[in-house]
């Protein structure tokens, strides 16, 4: 064994030889490996990235047993790190967790004493694991939460910080190092990868590290769609957006109707059009919104036409003269006048004060034979529309 003694202010080092074990040089308690790797090598901030080592300044044993004699461990930004052994002067060393995404240096230990840090750097990436909700408007303006790692390593100030789709967030605030409040930015119908950057570099794309786009469908009125108070077919035409190219598309799109509060299934008829078959309403209008897969878009109000849901009598001759009643749907429709077979008017009064509205009437007499609807107007104006149940006949005897 040599000796260390000092002359003139100088130390004179000994290195000291063990079997299977390698020369460490010691200088005042320095050891000399250098972790080397390279630099800018990206690390998740929520840890577990292998980080291939070559050991320079010495050896870390030639076999495994030599290697537990040494003590080797490891620190990644000053966090121990887990090490393993590959040979004499190669280490596989895993990157701890960091709440900080941020550029890190390495530094090795033999027996707790440590080495100079690495002049390379491991390149802390945030994790983002989370986003919610998970569907938001193309219009933007939606508050999403991101859950993830490392994420007080990012910039505050730096408007690209965050972005999804490739666009950077309206603004975001930085709560913790695992969550980030932001306002989504206005987008395309589609998913779009929620990305955040630090100074290590950007977080992965991944499935769940995403917000789904969905346009805001409204409703076109320009064709004044109207529904009947019994209930029945509505035909709409979408705006602000398709309903797909195919029905496979349209179901994709997961696009739903609201009565008011109440969900109706809506059958595809073609890129812009649906079809929803309606319960009977008993209001002036119908409060309708196209729901795209939870997103809303602007409500419409459908105009409710009074109709007759049942005649007691189907036909009559010409010379009229029968009594039919006939049960009325709508608004108003208990001042309702204007009461006429085909182009007949008919005489006809309110029975009773029960609901449904029931008229009886006197079937007029006709010119011609043939079929034509029973209709009136309802007290507010509105004239009644065509149903199955409207149906009559004039025969000629």
């Amino acid at each position: 064994m040599a000796m260390k003694s000092r002359v003139a202010g100088f130390a004179a080092v000994a290195t000291i030889g063990l079997i299977g074990v390698p020369a460490v040089a010691f200088a005042d308690g320095e050891v000399t490996l250098t972790p080397g790797f390279t630099s800018g090598i990206a690390a998740k901030a929520s840890g577990g990235t292998i980080i291939p080592v070559t050991v320079s300044g010495g050896t870390v044993g030639e076999n495994p047993t030599a290697y537990s004699a040494l003590r080797i461990t490891a620190k990644v930004g000053g966090v121990a790190a887990t090490v393993a052994w590959v040979d004499a002067t190669h280490l596989k060393v895993t990157a701890p967790a960091t709440t900080r995404a941020v550029n890190a240096t390495m530094q090795l230990f033999s027996k707790g004493v440590g080495g100079p840090e690495s002049s390379a750097v491991v390149g802390y990436i945030p994790v983002v694991s989370t986003a919610a909700p998970a569907k938001i408007s193309t219009d933007g303006g939606a508050t999403v939460t991101v859950g993830g790692a490392g994420f007080l390593g990012v910039n505050a100030d730096d408007p690209g910080a965050v972005t999804f789709g490739g666009t950077p967030v309206t603004s975001f605030t930085v709560d913790s190092a695992s969550r980030i409040t932001a306002v989504a930015p206005p987008g395309v119908n589609g998913t779009a990868p929620v990305i955040v950057t630090g100074e290590g570099g950007s977080s992965e794309p991944a499935a769940k590290a995403s917000v789904l786009y969905r346009a805001p469908l409204g409703v076109d009125l320009s064709g004044d769609p109207v529904v009947k108070a019994s209930g029945g077919p509505l035909i709409l035409t979408v705006t602000g957006g398709t309903l797909g190219e195919s029905p496979a598309a349209f179901t994709a799109e997961a696009v739903t109707v609201k009565l008011g509060t109440r969900t109706l299934a809506a059958t595809y008829l073609d890129a812009s059009r649906l079809k929803v078959t309606l319960p009977a309403v008993a209001t002036a209008t119908a409060p309708v919104t196209v729901v795209h897969d939870t997103i809303p878009g602007e409500p419409a109000e459908v105009t409710v036409v009074p109709v007759v849901t049942a005649l007691s009598l189907k036909s009559d001759t010409i010379a009229g003269g029968a009594t039919v009643t006939a049960k009325l749907a709508g608004v108003d429709v208990d001042t309702a006048t204007d009461f006429a077979f085909g182009d007949n008017l008919a005489d006809c009064s309110r029975v009773g004060t029960t609901l449904p509205v029931t008229v009886s009437c006197t079937v007029p007499a006709s010119a011609t034979a043939g079929p034509v609807w029973f209709h009136f107007t309802s007290g507010s104006g509105q004239a009644s529309r065509f149903t199955a149940a409207a149906a009559f006949s004039y025969t000629d005897n």
